[in-house]
């Protein structure tokens, strides 16, 4: 021991202050935090282990391919086994191994899903295959949805399948249109379908289908062929999903229809019939996961439980096991058995493991609440399911059971009496709602202002109350439907007293806070502030994590310069929505339709990404025609954001107008200039017949560069733009007219038109085949570059405010935001 160091301990000895003596060299001091931080690494934590195993998950689930990883799932097996091995023998090399372990971990289960993708030569091929529905069927007005679990695949296109070494799909997500029949889980169904890869709309800040099929296992989705081949081999069993089917039936057939939704997600976890308007509500006030079974739900079941049987076991068994350990095995159960109802999705599987972490450690006599119990929770879910990273729920959950920890250790005194335990539940909440805020914003691009308040006065109505109720009803459903519906009627009325408090807190100014998406990096510096201000007190600077906070809040997203506009075609699938952005206008052509109530592409694409770009206000909603696929998502849109002007043809004016003064028929004529970037509407110059004749057609132009957006018109009104406006058709981006129909893209008008790129909005093997091969060989015969939403997802063009070589640069969304699940387009 040096002298510096001898003196150093006989102070701290002497209960003198400790000095630590810098003179001898400049760079002692950093040493010893160096050589601290070595001895961290070679002795490491649990939690630091468990962090360094979930950095492994989520670095193989950030790879855009695995092409050049390991496929060979044998060697992964060994490369796994041997790190298990090293991280026995190699104290000091556990932290590596731990990541090393997480990313081969993930890795088998990318290689297991991706092993059984659909051969290329499958695709739209009629398929005989048997096997089992899985799950409970979602039904709309023209279909039936279910899971399917694949037992053998017997024939194509009419011939027996040659048996090969290749793994075929094993689940697929199925659609049954006009089918009349009921299909309940647990059916032994032979099916002739047609198939095809996942494959969802993809858009900066949408929902990624791909990856939620991914999360449920499910390889291939496709429909079911009107034939005769179609037979139920087996009926149903007994089973959980039979049980939960019942519950769904007797919900769906209560009197009062207004919350079965909510009835079903808090009971069966059943979520597809609460209404876009109840999920306003819920996202204004933060409560969402109220209505979803999850942690929460579970962790208060088996709170309650927990409590209940504490006080109930019997004295001469406290003589041989503890009453909190009698009560954290029934509290398991109980939970489970929650869990089960709820179908033991991915939320679900993850709120039962946490549970089943710190119940356990009851039982063994452990802290529940520890930061090993944790470190053991965060290991336990990943090595059942390493996809749980991909999912949202994933990180606020963890997030909101480490800031309860802190927060209930460092900051809240304990009280008794009823006000102050009132008092510190309120002070939590708030913890939790500034602790969640970037998360939030980062996933969702908005956050509530008033949830802890919300929260507060729900959770305990909710936790304590209607679920309670909702499952003693599911109980009762065993002994009688009559007394069942009865509870369930009586729960309903109860939540709609609930409902109507929300429904005032969803209206308040401050409850919901929409934002634009934020880049990494401020997303990274708002999480490290909000750490800082959750510090104990007394911790020197903590509160300048306020101001590692205003990059998130001042943050404004990019937008073209003067002069400058950028055109963003979203992939809406089978339609169109184009957002046109100057400066500081902004126009949106077309809305994607609307199929069903569930299922509005105004609502689930459009909005959130306009959202997600933070674009509040559309100064033009230009609805091109008519037709469902241009103007579905109309109401949506227009109910959502705020549209100062509406501008379409003459019938979907009459349907859509909210008698604006600045409402006007779309015709020829038309122009209007927004920062330096002139718009003019080149057609239609009358009334046609046929709806796709009359879509208006907007030319976009600056000096130096232009885009011709043209709706569904066919060739009638392209012969009536070439005798017309001939001059003003050019353009160097075209919007292909019609998604690539044979009526539309004449020679001539092409040939006139001449641009340098060519863009279909059109959905993946969509059903008219759009775009044709005939049309597509008639551009590329032109030289014309094209390009599909369907293959490229949405697609972003930024033309310059000055001339270039080439006046415009191009983005799609596939190769931008690309993973390993997505589907790879050839």
């Amino acid at each position: 021991m040096s002298d510096t160091e001898i003196n150093s301990s006989t102070r701290c000895e002497q209960g003198k202050p400790q000095f630590i003596d810098r003179s001898s060299s400049p760079f002692q001091y950093h040493y010893s935090f160096f050589e601290s931080f070595i001895t961290l690494i070679k002795h490491p934590s649990l939690l630091l282990l468990a962090v360094s195993f979930l950095i492994g998950v989520c670095t193989l689930q950030i790879q855009a391919d695995l092409n050049g990883l390991l496929w060979n799932a044998g060697l992964t097996w060994g490369l796994l086994l041997v790190s298990v091995g090293l991280f026995l023998l190699l104290r000091g090399w556990r932290v590596p191994l731990s990541f090393i372990f997480g990313f081969l971990w993930a890795l088998l289960f990318a290689q297991s899903y991706l092993s059984q993708s659909l051969p290329a030569a499958l695709i739209g091929q009629n398929l005989l295959i048997e096997g089992v529905v899985k799950g409970l069927p979602d039904y709309t007005n023209r279909s039936v949805r279910f899971d399917f679990e694949v037992s053998q695949y017997l024939s194509v296109n009419g011939k027996s399948m040659d048996k090969t070494s290749v793994l075929l799909p094993s689940r697929l997500r199925l659609s049954w249109y006009y089918h009349k029949n009921r299909i309940s889980s647990g059916e032994l169904w032979r099916l002739k379908v047609r198939l095809k890869p996942p494959h969802g709309m993809m858009n900066a800040g949408g929902f990624d289908y791909e990856k939620w099929l991914y999360q449920k296992g499910i390889h291939a989705t496709g429909y079911i062929r009107k034939a005769a081949d179609n037979l139920q081999l087996d009926k149903a069993g007994d089973s959980i999903d039979g049980i939960r089917e019942s519950l769904l039936s007797v919900i769906s057939n209560l009197p009062d229809k207004t919350f079965q939704g909510l009835l079903q997600a808090l009971t069966i976890g059943h979520k597809t019939a609460i209404s876009t308007q109840q999920w306003q509500v819920l996202q204004h006030t933060g409560t969402s996961h109220l209505m979803a079974i999850s942690g929460l739900h579970i962790g208060l079941v088996a709170g309650m439980v927990f409590f209940m049987v504490r006080f109930l076991v019997p004295p001469f068994i406290s003589r041989y096991i503890s009453a909190p350990q009698v009560a954290a095995i029934i509290s398991i159960v109980a939970g489970g058995f929650y869990a089960l109802l709820a179908g033991f999705n991915v939320p679900t599987q993850r709120a039962f493991i946490m549970l089943l972490v710190f119940m356990l450690a009851i039982v063994i006599k452990r802290p529940a609440f520890s930061i090993n119990t944790f470190a053991w929770a965060i290991i336990a879910v990943l090595l059942i399911n390493p996809l749980s990273v991909l999912s949202a729920g994933f990180w606020l959950s963890f997030s909101a059971v480490l800031i309860i920890s802190l927060v209930s250790s460092s900051r809240l005194k304990s009280h008794s009496g009823s006000l102050s335990a009132w008092v510190s539940g309120l002070k939590i909440q708030w913890y939790i709602a500034l602790g969640m805020l970037p998360l939030s914003v980062i996933l969702f691009q908005q956050g509530s202002f008033i949830s802890p308040i919300a929260n507060m006065l729900a959770i305990p109505l909710v936790g304590m109350l209607i679920v309670p109720l909702a499952l003693l009803a599911s109980f009762l459903n065993v002994i009688s439907t009559e007394m069942s519906q009865w509870l369930f009627v009586q729960t309903s009325e109860l939540l709609s007293s609930i409902w109507l408090l929300l429904a005032w807190l969803a209206d308040m100014p401050l409850a919901g806070w929409q934002r634009s998406s934020v880049p990494v990096l401020m997303s990274v510096l708002s999480i490290v502030g909000v750490a800082l201000l959750l510090l104990p007190k007394g911790v020197p600077m903590r509160y300048s994590g306020v101001f590692l906070l205003f990059p998130m809040v001042l943050y404004q997203m990019p937008k073209p310069e003067a002069g400058a506009f950028w055109v963003n075609v979203v992939d809406v699938g089978q339609g169109l929505s184009v957002l046109v952005r100057t400066h500081d206008k902004a126009l949106l052509y077309d809305t994607g339709a609307k199929f069903s109530d569930r299922f509005d592409i105004g609502q689930r694409v459009v909005v959130p990404y306009l959202n997600f770009i933070g674009v509040k206000q559309l100064d033009t909603l230009l609805l091109s025609h008519g037709d469902n696929d241009h103007a579905g998502g109309a109401d949506a849109v227009m109910q959502t954001l705020h549209v100062r002007s509406l501008l379409a043809e003459t019938r979907v004016l009459e349907k859509k107008s909210r008698y604006n003064t600045h409402d006007k028929v779309c015709a020829v004529g038309q122009n209007w200039n927004w920062n330096g970037v002139s718009f003019e509407v080149l057609h239609p110059d009358k009334f046609y017949p046929k709806s796709n004749n009359r879509s208006c057609v907007l030319k976009i132009s600056t000096p130096y560069s232009s885009m011709l957006i043209a709706g569904d018109i066919e060739r009638k009104a392209e012969r009536q733009l070439l005798k017309r406006s001939s001059e003003k058709i050019t353009a160097d981006v075209v919007l292909v007219p019609h998604h690539g129909s044979n009526t539309s893209s004449s020679k001539a008008w092409l040939k006139k038109v001449n641009p340098q790129l060519a863009i279909v909005s059109a959905g993946y093997k969509n059903r008219f085949n759009h775009p044709t091969k005939k049309i597509l060989k008639r551009y590329h015969s032109q030289g014309i570059e094209v390009l599909n939403t369907a293959n490229a997802g949405m697609i972003q063009l930024k033309f310059a405010s000055t001339t270039k070589k080439r006046a415009f640069s191009v983005q799609q969304q596939r190769k931008v935001d690309k993973h390993y699940w997505n589907h790879r387009l050839r």
